[in-house]
């Protein structure tokens, strides 16, 4: 659930549960910490002072640094049932950010990984729990038991980094292929990294990589913002989706990103040739085209439908330039599908009125859950609109795959000030809340970065 607003500098950042990017939203972003570059090597650490067991607070746990060993056969293999389930926590800071991995069975922090740059998440795919270091350029695969420990990890800086442009590639998404393969998208940058993961590495490199340079749209920055990706087996074909806008075109005094003649499209890559296909015939290019704009960023950014064989994509908008000069009204918010089948794009819910978008969990053919400024759910065969909210949902959470939303909550003092993160299950059919435990985080005065359930359900 990492997230992007561009700000005055024009620099992407990541964030999360909180509003920018559209003339409705009614709080600003804050300013994001200079730009960090790369920060050094990964540190874990032990967990600060806990709240004492027994009033529901987080425990000390086991820690542990970088580990690049074990069964490379067993990694590639979907994780056994018997791996502890563990909500994933990503927590950003000034200079430093952390994972906490919180389990679910111990209500307590089982272990937590403290490493350098101000950006960063987990990722999760079918098979394996993943860190994104984002402002160090490094991905790295956790340990399956234990989702604090690093088990391979890759720089995937490349060498297509551009004058002028940002320090570190921000890789965004891990998409793993068919075998040992997995696609690294990165936002800034116009390369996918391709990594070998058949066997464990400390500090690898990719093994190559998918040039989506001609992909650059005229109006846009010179990038492709590539913003999420998803594998699917019967196709032998990765499609990602490319968000074309001009991060330099902004408003609102940075806090707000101008509509560009531009927009979304969609690429997909042959597993087997790591080459694109033309999804065009014989129309120009290789690219489906979106009627939105602005795609979020994160693992709630796009979704495959098989029954429908579709793509559901979740956009933010943005603001035409007014006729004297200022901001004027929000356009392309809305959750839009591509259809795999005809190549055609459709507006499935117009967003304008909505708050900023954060996520959308795609659960099966007629259940989905669209996460604004609360949780709302949604029945994605049906245009006319979301259905009810979610009552007491987390500020930010997974979906359990039994009815719950695990995720973290701001707890506010008797000033109404924020006084620390409360650790909940919130049961969705009535918004009973269960308290989970409370405070996992070492780091303060930085934002929540994600949550992340792992394995999945």
């Amino acid at each position: 659930m990492n997230r992007r607003i561009i700000v005055c500098a024009a620099l992407a950042w990541s964030v999360a549960g909180i509003s920018g990017c559209g003339g409705n939203d009614d709080t600003a972003a804050p300013a994001p910490p200079a730009d960090a570059g790369h920060e050094g090597s990964s540190d874990a650490t032990a967990p600060s002072d806990a709240t004492a067991p027994g009033d529901g607070g987080a425990t000390p746990a086991e820690s542990g640094g970088n580990e690049a060993g074990g069964d490379a056969a067993a990694e590639t293999a979907a994780p056994d049932a018997g791996i502890q389930r563990r909500m994933l926590l990503s927590y950003n800071g000034s200079s430093k950010s952390e994972l906490v991995a919180f389990g679910l069975a111990s209500k307590a922090v089982d272990g937590r990984f403290v490493y350098d740059g101000f950006i960063g998440t987990t990722y999760v795919t079918a098979t394996d729990p993943w860190l994104l270091e984002q402002a160090n350029d490094v991905v790295a695969r956790l340990d399956r038991q234990q989702p604090w420990l690093v088990r391979s990890s890759w720089n995937v800086a490349l060498d297509d980094a551009t004058d002028g442009g940002s320090a570190y590639s921000d890789p965004a998404a891990v998409v793993v292929g068919a075998g040992a393969k997995a696609y690294v998208l990165r936002y800034t940058r116009n390369e996918i990294a391709v990594l070998d993961t058949s066997s464990a590495v400390d500090g690898g490199v990719p093994k190559g990589s998918i040039d989506l340079s001609a992909q650059v749209q005229a109006g846009g920055d010179g990038f492709v913002e590539m913003s999420a990706g998803v594998y699917v087996p019967s196709k032998g074909l990765v499609y990602v989706l490319l968000a074309n806008i001009n991060s330099a075109n902004v408003g609102c005094s940075g806090y707000c990103l101008l509509c560009s003649d531009t927009h979304p499209t969609v690429v997909a890559i042959d597993v087997a040739t790591d080459t694109l296909v033309d999804l065009n015939g014989a129309a120009p290019g290789v690219a489906l085209s979106l009627q939105g704009f602005q795609p979020i960023l994160g693992q709630g950014t796009m979704a495959y439908d098989a029954e429908a064989d579709r793509l559901i994509v979740l956009e933010a908008g943005c603001n035409s330039s007014g006729a004297d000069g200022g901001v004027g009204p929000l356009q392309g918010r809305e959750i839009e599908q591509l259809s795999l089948f005809t190549g055609e794009s459709q507006r499935l819910l117009d967003l304008h009125s909505a708050a900023f978008p954060q996520q959308i969990i795609y659960i099966d053919a007629h259940q989905a859950i669209v996460q604004l400024d609360t949780a709302y759910t949604w029945d994605p065969t049906t245009t006319t609109g979301l259905g009810p909210a979610v009552p007491n949902a987390p500020d930010a959470f997974a979906y359990d795959g039994a009815g719950n939303l695990l995720g973290v909550s701001a707890r506010l003092g008797s000033d109404g000030g924020m006084s620390g993160w409360d650790v909940v299950s919130v049961r969705m059919a009535d918004g009973k809340i269960t308290k989970l435990g409370k405070d996992p985080f070492s780091l303060s005065n930085g934002f929540l970065a994600g949550v992340e359930l792992w394995p999945q359900p």
